[in-house]
C-alpha cells in the first residue's frame, strides 16, 4: 500500500530548494522535475544511485535480521526511552537514520503515535528485509546514507539511530544537521557505544585474559579456598583465538577513550558527546541507561563477554565470583552504578 499523497518533509537532492512531493508511491521535486528512482518500495534518494532490483545471497549471509521476538525486544527498549522523552505526544514525522536489521522499523512503521516514518539504509539486502517488515503506508524507504539526507527546517518531530553516531566522520557537524531539521521541542535519540560502561567491559575482559594467560584457576591445594575463593572447576585453558579476542575487545576499548576509534571501534564518553549537543545549538542532551526491567547493565556486561567468547563462554563460569564482586560494588551507592556498554543518548531542541 502506498502512502498518501502529499508534500514529504524531504528536500529534493537535485536543487535542493525544493521539498518532495509523493504520489503513488513515486516521489518528484515540482520545482525542479527531479524524479527519485523507486522500485519495489525503496526510494533510490542519492543522485545517480538506483534502487535495489534483488538481494544478491552474500549480501543475506553478512546481514544481521533479528528475529521478529528480537525486534519486539529491541522496539520495547526504545518505547519506554520515546515516552520517557517525549511523552505520549503524536509523532508525525520521524526519521530513523541506518534502520539496519529493522529492530525499531517494525515497531516504529506499526506505532499508532507515528504518521510518517523515513528509515534510511545503504545495502540491498537491508533495504529488501525493511520492505518486508514495515507494510504500514505512512512508512517510506530510502537508500541513502546521513550525508545525503535533507529534510525541511524544523519538520522532524523525532530523529533515532542505533550505532549511528559512531560511524560518522563528522559528529558535530551531522548533529548540527539534525538540530536545523526538529521542531522545537523535538528530540533526537541514539543508542551508542559509551566509555563509561565499555571501560569495565574492557577492565573484566583483560582481567579474565590475564588470569587465563597465567593458568586460569587451575589446581590449588585443599583449604587455601580456590580461585578466587572458590573452589575451581575442571577446564580447558581458553583458545588462542578468543585469548586474541580478549585482547581486541580490550584494545578497542582503549583506543575509543583515546578518540581514535573509528566505525565499530569508536565509544563516546558521555560529557564529551553530551558537549558535542550543546555545541550543535540542542537545549538539552543526557544519556539514558537502557532499561533494566529484566537485563541489568551488569547482565549486558556478560552478554558482550560471552559473545566475544562465542562458544567457550561456558569459561566465563569460574568468573562468577568477579561478577558477583562488581554487582555488589555497583549495586552499594546509586551514584557508584555502572552504565550498560550501549546507552541512550538524547539531544533535545
Amino acid at each position: 500500500m502506498d502512502a498518501p499523497s502529499g508534500y514529504v518533509t524531504l528536500m529534493c537532492p537535485a536543487c535542493g530548494g525544493g521539498q518532495l512531493w509523493i504520489r503513488d508511491g513515486l516521489m518528484n521535486c515540482r520545482q525542479c522535475g527531479h524524479e527519485v528512482r523507486a522500485e519495489g518500495g525503496v526510494h533510490a534518494l542519492a543522485l545517480g544511485s538506483e534502487p535495489p532490483k534483488e538481494t544478491q545471497a552474500g549480501d543475506v549471509a553478512r546481514a544481521f535480521f533479528p528475529t521478529d521476538a528480537a525486534r519486539r525486544s529491541h522496539y520495547r527498549d526504545l518505547s519506554m526511552i520515546v515516552e520517557q522523552v517525549m511523552g505520549r505526544r503524536h509523532l508525525s514525522e520521524v526519521l530513523e537514520i541506518g534502520a539496519t536489521g529493522g529492530a525499531w522499523t517494525a515497531g516504529l512503521s506499526a506505532s499508532d503515535r507515528v504518521r510518517r516514518l523515513y528509515a534510511t539504509e545503504t545495502t540491498a539486502a537491508a533495504l529488501n528485509h525493511l520492505v518486508s517488515i514495515a507494510a504500514a503506508p505512512g512508512t517510506i524507504i530510502l537508500q541513502s546514507g546521513a550525508e545525503t539526507l535533507s529534510f525541511a527546517p524544523e519538520s522532524l518531530d523525532m530523529v533515532v539511530g542505533r550505532n549511528t553516531l559512531c560511524q560518522l566522520g563528522e559528529v558535530g557537524e551531522m548533529l548540527t544537521r539534525i538540530r536545523g531539521w526538529l521542531k522545537p521541542g523535538g528530540a533526537a535519540i541514539f543508542l551508542e557505544p559509551c566509555l563509561q560502561g565499555k571501560i569495565w567491559a574492557a577492565f573484566a575482559m583483560d582481567l579474565i585474559r590475564r588470569f587465563e594467560a597465567a593458568g586460569g584457576p587451575g589446581e590449588e591445594p585443599p583449604g587455601n579456598g580456590g580461585f578466587l575463593g572458590r573452589k575451581p572447576a575442571s577446564k580447558k585453558g581458553l583458545t588462542a583465538l578468543v585469548q586474541s579476542r580478549l585482547e581486541g575487545g580490550t584494545r578497542q576499548v582503549l583506543q575509543g577513550a583515546q578518540g581514535i576509534g573509528r566505525g565499530e571501534d569508536r565509544v563516546f564518553d558521555i560529557s564529551t558527546l553530551c558537549g558535542a549537543g550543546y555545541e550543535a545549538g540542542f537545549s538539552e542532551c543526557f544519556p539514558i541507561d537502557q532499561p533494566q526491567d529484566e537485563v541489568t547493565p551488569l547482565r549486558r556486561l556478560k552478554n558482550t563477554l560471552e559473545g566475544l567468547l562465542g562458544h567457550e563462554k561456558g569459561a566465563l563460569e569460574r568468573y562468577g565470583p568477579l561478577f558477583e564482586s562488581l554487582e555488589v560494588t555497583f549495586g552499594a551507592l546509586p551514584e557508584t552504578a555502572m552504565v550498560a556498554p550501549n546507552v541512550y543518548f538524547v539531544f533535545r531542541a
